[in-house]
């Protein structure tokens, strides 16, 4: 892990309150690894006082890639961010998506996106295939973000779509999607890589234990430091106790996590 001053080479909007953040940031990117973070201040002194977390959307050469949603004060300020200025941030961090499975089908929901793209790309560049179902409300807003991975990704990793109002693929629940495509693979897939709302991980858990198939889900928990010390992202653990999702995780063993209690 390592803190640096990061150059930015780009700040793009690519969809409706959606922008891709590009960092000169080659200590950080040339380790990272899909499912992990980094901490990342939005802007130089100390108004916001606390980092921000932020999944890793992708690393290659000396560029480290941030997707991110304008959701409050912080994010808003990042999307003002203009190449040439640099920001403050640590990292890698976390525990990432374990990749040894040899038919790994990805599921992303809204915002999960960004790690499993960078999960996707990593298993193309390694010569694998891969199976990538995506949740969203609809297709608007989003179709520079689709179009992109589906020219990206073609024929090298099986994306399927699910959407709330249709306009995306089928009308239906990501994780009913995620259903079918286990059912289809009469059991050829060895394992279910999951990123998204805290509700959608909680039945991909359950769809995973129903086909007896392993089950990784990179949890979003709130944090402010990232390393472990605030407790902040500590979240019930099967068996009794806590995980940290910024130690123990974010990515965890769905059946590590107690669902009842998050």
């Amino acid at each position: 892990m390592g803190a640096i001053w990061a150059e930015v080479k780009d700040n793009r909007r690519v969809g409706e309150g959606i922008y891709r953040l590009a960092l000169h940031a080659p200590a950080i990117a040339q380790t990272a690894r899909p499912g992990q973070f980094v901490m990342l201040r939005v802007a130089p002194g100390t108004d916001p006082l606390l980092a921000r977390p932020f999944s890793i959307h992708g690393a290659a050469g000396d560029e480290l890639l941030i997707l991110y949603k304008v959701v409050g004060r912080g994010t808003g300020i990042l999307s003002q961010v203009r190449k040439g200025k640099t920001l403050f941030l640590w990292g890698p961090l976390g525990r990432g998506f374990d990749l040894a499975g040899e038919r790994p089908v990805l599921v992303a929901g809204g915002m999960g996106i960004a790690p499993l793209a960078f999960a996707a790309r990593w298993l193309r560049d390694q010569g694998r295939t891969a199976g990538f179902c995506g949740g969203l409300p609809g297709l608007s807003g989003w179709e520079e973000l689709t179009r992109g991975l589906e020219e990206e990704l073609a024929g090298s990793v099986a994306l399927a779509w699910a959407s709330e109002d249709g306009s995306l693929g089928r009308r239906d629940l990501v994780t009913d999607l995620l259903s079918d495509t286990l059912a289809a693979a009469a059991g050829s897939s060895d394992s279910v890589l999951a990123c998204g709302p805290m509700p959608m991980l909680r039945a991909v858990a359950r769809v995973c234990a129903q086909h007896g198939v392993a089950g990784q889900v990179s949890l979003e928990a709130p944090m402010a430091c990232g390393l472990g010390a605030c407790l902040g992202c500590a979240v019930p653990a099967a068996g009794g106790g806590y995980l940290r999702a910024c130690q123990e995780g974010p990515v965890l063993a769905a059946a590590a996590v107690d669902w009842e209690r998050v």
